[in-house]
């Protein structure tokens, strides 16, 4: 969803009743929200259109962004790209044989690909929890824990705020909701 605007069928399976009746932090108050605003853009039915424009709104240009992807235009003192943080993030990938898939064509500090790299963290973990390899849980959840720290949960939960505040669709807005919760019950888990 925030790598590229979804096709009709991704939107459909996102916009599943049945799906979001599963999300899994549906306690947390801007997780509600953001089910019920993807809800609201079924129930609507924005159309791909839409919401493709949307996205290119929010993420793309050509006019100004409305909320920049990459964590180094929303942390570097000039707000640059490709700049510190981007070095930073690539090296965090690395460490676990990683690498964005455009290497020195598009930043490696994109929300959706640091997302993707929590991801596989995470699937990682739970590899060596099948695996009772306490030593490589524990490399990946310090990994885990210093990713949010260092770079996820400094800047994210901005370019989402502005991602609920530019966007034109329900779709979008409950994306940002959903990531809202999402990072806030991270913090409280991985960082309290």
């Amino acid at each position: 969803m925030l790598l590229a605007a979804p096709p009709a069928a991704v939107l459909g399976q996102v916009r599943d009743p049945g799906l979001l009746a599963h999300w899994p932090l549906p306690d947390h108050p801007e997780c509600r929200r953001g089910v019920a605003l993807l809800g609201e853009s079924a129930t609507a039915r924005e159309a791909e259109a839409k919401i493709r424009t949307d996205y290119n709104r929010l993420f793309v240009g050509p006019e100004r962004l409305k909320a920049p992807p990459y964590e180094s235009v929303h942390r570097s003192p000039d707000h640059l790209v490709f700049d510190r943080e981007t070095l930073e993030v690539r090296a965090a990938y690395a460490q676990f044989g990683l690498a964005a898939p455009r290497l020195n064509q598009e930043p490696d500090d994109h929300i959706g690909l640091e997302l993707g790299f929590l991801a596989t963290l995470c699937v990682l973990g739970l590899d060596a929890i099948e695996a009772d390899d306490d030593g490589e849980l524990a490399r990946v959840l310090d990994a885990l824990v210093a990713f949010l720290r260092d770079h996820v949960l400094r800047w994210a939960s901005r370019c989402l705020t502005q991602v609920a505040d530019g966007s034109a669709t329900y779709f979008y807005q409950g994306v940002a909701a959903l990531g809202l919760g999402t990072f806030a019950r991270a913090r409280e888990t991985f960082l309290s």
